[in-house]
């Protein structure tokens, strides 16, 4: 009976929890960028498509600096550094930015040019800058034993903190599977102007290789990576291979790489790394949100603390993050894994669920914690000043599914709008009381399944106060 019970838990897993896969098409006029007008589009030369592996992004951008990553075959290539139309400001060395133990077998693979590499081949470099203006922007170039790989393209240093100051960005999870959704939803957000962004785990299903990184991460997003730079936290597919290293190998982030943050405007940003939720990461977290002397906090990962999805609020992930997210006051969690759209509010902390930028869609079973849920492909936007934040949920059709906007007072006093009305509804759930460390890395496609589920809810009795926050 027991085998039978699991294989009917199995069947309905993959015949009723999965929608079937989005079928359609979206015409959309990307927006015109100033900032191209002024620099170029950052096009390939007749050298840059003989050798280049991979083409630029930016990386770890501040306010005073700015890595550009590429993969080439060129021994030796520079990063050149213009004001627009102007004179050269800076020229810096790539260096490689790999493996080490893996850097010899790299070099000798690039002898046999672009064709026949292997994306395992790529040899990626970076070039990194300092000592840059804030808020500015520059154009760049890549060239190689002095010829150009590149036309130039632009690029912006992080806007700096201030009452004037106003940054816009995206925010997106589960994107990779190359798929048709996938790419409509990168169409959808070339009409949203954005600054960076930011991207929730399972960016390169099914299972993180050097490969599927380079065809559904890095092919897809090509021309958004040119300009802006992109901050990803790693989700459970990434951790499938070789622990993650793909994964970060292929990008330059700053602290830990797992897990690290970084200022822009008025908001600091947490990535976190729910896949491995270690002692060490939590008491860094701790830390980390002490230290913030910023109005606004967004953390960002891809395990959800909370949702109605089939596999369940992910109570062991709860346990680990909530109580410190509580304390300190974030204001906006981001999350992936389940592909959907979901919100909630608990102990003052605003948790979303956007697992909507490309994977198979799921069902959803029941609706009593969300205070809003939506089934449909959609990536996020934000615009954000000293006082307020204000994100959209924008479906794979371009229609807004809802808008939150939080207004912050010179007290840290926070009021919400859903839709342009006054809304202070929080989920009927307590705040956690402890923290709980798990050592464990998880790289199943599936991570709770050594995990007890949190049961559905009781439903409310007639008339009951709603629970109180508590605050520690």
């Amino acid at each position: 009976m027991v085998l039978l019970g699991s294989l009917l838990l199995i069947c309905c897993y993959l015949s009723c929890y999965h929608l079937p896969l989005w079928k359609g098409e979206v015409h959309v006029t990307p927006l015109d960028r100033a900032s191209v007008a002024k620099c170029g589009t950052g096009a390939l030369t007749a050298d840059g498509k003989t050798q280049l592996t991979r083409e630029p992004y930016l990386q770890s951008t501040t306010t005073t600096s700015v890595i550009v990553a590429f993969g080439t075959t060129a021994p030796q290539s520079q990063v050149v550094l213009s004001e627009p139309g102007g004179a050269v400001v800076k020229t810096v060395s790539a260096t490689y930015a790999g493996d080490p133990e893996k850097a010899r077998t790299r070099i000798a693979a690039q002898k046999s040019g672009v064709v026949g590499l292997t994306a395992e081949d790529i040899y990626v470099v970076q070039g990194t800058i300092e000592g840059l203006e804030p808020t500015h922007l520059y154009c760049y170039q890549l060239i190689a034993e002095g010829k150009p790989l590149t036309e130039l393209a632009p690029l912006t240093t992080a806007t700096a903190a201030g009452k004037d100051a106003k940054v816009q960005f995206v925010a997106l999870g589960d994107t990779g599977t190359g798929g048709a959704a996938q790419r409509a939803v990168a169409q959808q957000m070339s009409a949203v102007p954005f600054e960076f962004m930011v991207f929730l785990g399972d960016i390169a299903y099914e299972s993180g290789t050097a490969k599927q990184l380079q065809d559904y991460f890095f092919a897809i997003y090509r021309d958004f990576l040119r300009y802006v730079p992109i901050y990803p936290a790693i989700g459970n597919h990434e951790r499938r291979t070789r622990q993650g290293n793909p994964y970060f190998e292929a990008f330059v982030l700053p602290g830990e790489e797992r897990y690290y943050s970084f200022d822009w405007a008025n908001i600091h940003f947490v990535a976190i790394d729910t896949t491995q939720r270690d002692a060490k990461q939590l008491v860094w977290l701790d830390a980390d949100l002490a230290n913030n002397k910023l109005p606004w906090v967004i953390v960002y990962g891809h395990h959800p603390m909370y949702t109605n999805s089939l596999r369940g609020p992910q109570l062991w992930i709860r346990q680990a993050f909530s109580k410190i997210l509580t304390e300190h006051h974030v204001d906006l969690v981001l999350t992936g894994h389940e592909h959907g759209y979901e919100r909630f509010k608990v102990g003052g902390v605003n948790y979303v669920i956007s697992g909507g930028g490309g994977g198979q869609l799921t069902h959803f079973f029941g609706t009593a914690r969300s205070l809003k849920q939506a089934t449909v492909h959609h990536f996020l936007a934000f615009e954000v000043t000293a006082s307020t934040l204000t994100m959209r949920a924008i479906n794979i059709d371009g229609k807004e599914i809802e808008s939150l906007k939080l207004s912050k007072d010179n007290k840290g006093d926070v009021k919400t709008k859903v839709n342009d009305v006054p809304d202070e509804r929080t989920t009927p759930i307590a705040p956690e009381k402890k923290v709980e460390p798990d050592e464990t890395v998880h790289d199943g496609p599936d991570d709770d399944v050594q995990h007890p589920k949190v049961g559905p809810p009781e439903p409310p009795a007639p008339k009951a106060p709603p629970v109180s926050p508590v605050l520690h």
